[in-house]
C-alpha cells in the first residue's frame, strides 16, 4: 500500500515546479503523504529517500540521482520526462493526470533492471544503473588500460577512457562512444573504449564473472552514472553484477528498449 510518495524535481524546468505543487495537493487530498526533493541538491544533502514510491519530474539525470539516493533500492520509480531525451522515463507530463490514480492503487507493472557493482581493490565505490566511465586525471590525458577476465587479457591498449555499462546503459553514453545497443533483458557487461589510439573494438561479455580493469597510470578518474566522481591512485577496478536492481514503474504496453532505441536514433 502506498502511504508516502517522494517527488524529485528539476528546478531548471518551470513546468516541473508547477507539477510538484499539483501533485502535492492531489496526494494530500487523498491522505497520502508526500516529500519533495530538489534534484540539483539531492546528493549534496547526502540524505536518503524513504518512500513507497518515487515520482521524478525531470530528465534521466533526475532519475539517476534519485536512484543513487534511495534508502531501499526496491522502491519503485516512475519517471515523468521534462528533459531532452527522457530515455528512462515512462510518462510525458500530459499523461500524468490520467494514470496517477491507477499508479497510487499499485495497478502497474514493475520492470526490474540489473545494476553493476564497482570495487577499487576491496572497497566498494558504488552501484551503477547506466555505466562507469574511467578517464585520465586531466582532460585530454590518455590512459593505458587492460581488461582481464578469469586471468585472461581481453583488451589492452590506449584510449581517452573506457566505459563499462549495463545493458540499460548501452543506449546512453556507451552508444554515443560507438558501442552496441543491447536489450536490457540480457545479463551482460558492455565494454567500450573511448577514442582508442590502438585498434580496439567494444566487447559484450556474460555477467557470470567479474571483470578487472587495470589502469597503467598513477592517478585516474572514475565517474559513476555521471553523478559520483572518484579520484583513485594505483588501484585496479573490479566490476560485476550487483545484488541490487532498479525497479521502474511501467504503465504502458510498449517495449521500453524499443522506445529508447527510437528516441536515440531519431
Amino acid at each position: 500500500m502506498i502511504r508516502k510518495v517522494a517527488i524529485v524535481y528539476t528546478p531548471a524546468k518551470a513546468k516541473a515546479v508547477e507539477m510538484v505543487n499539483e501533485l502535492s495537493k492531489s496526494l494530500s487530498s487523498i491522505g497520502i503523504e508526500s516529500e519533495v526533493f530538489d534534484s540539483e541538491h539531492l546528493m549534496e544533502a547526502k540524505g536518503k529517500i524513504v518512500a513507497d514510491l518515487v515520482i521524478t519530474l525531470g530528465g534521466d539525470g533526475t532519475i539517476l540521482r534519485s536512484i543513487h539516493s534511495l534508502a531501499d533500492y526496491r522502491t519503485p520509480i516512475l519517471g515523468v520526462n521534462f528533459g531532452r531525451g527522457g530515455y528512462l522515463s515512462e510518462l510525458n507530463p500530459e499523461e500524468v493526470p490520467e494514470v496517477l490514480d491507477r499508479v497510487l492503487k499499485e495497478n502497474f507493472d514493475v520492470e526490474e533492471v540489473m545494476k553493476l557493482s564497482v570495487y577499487a581493490e576491496n572497497r566498494k565505490l558504488g552501484d551503477v544503473v547506466n555505466e562507469v566511465y574511467v578517464s585520465g586525471e586531466y582532460i585530454g590525458k590518455i590512459i593505458e588500460f587492460e581488461i582481464v577476465r578469469d586471468g585472461h587479457t581481453l583488451l589492452d591498449g590506449v584510449a581517452d577512457g573506457v566505459i563499462v555499462s549495463t545493458p540499460l546503459g548501452s543506449t546512453a553514453y556507451a552508444m554515443s562512444a560507438g558501442g552496441p545497443a543491447v536489450d536490457h533483458k540480457l545479463e551482460v557487461i558492455v565494454v567500450v573504449p573511448v577514442c582508442p589510439l590502438t585498434k580496439m573494438s567494444p566487447l559484450v561479455l556474460p555477467i557470470d564473472n567479474f571483470i578487472t580493469l587495470h589502469l597503467k597510470v598513477p592517478r585516474f578518474h572514475v565517474l559513476l552514472d555521471g553523478q559520483v566522481r572518484k579520484v583513485l591512485e594505483n588501484e585496479k577496478l573490479t566490476i560485476g553484477k550487483s545484488e541490487q536492481t532498479v525497479r521502474f514503474v511501467r504503465v504502458k504496453r510498449e517495449c521500453s528498449f524499443a522506445r529508447r532505441l527510437r528516441k536515440r536514433l531519431r
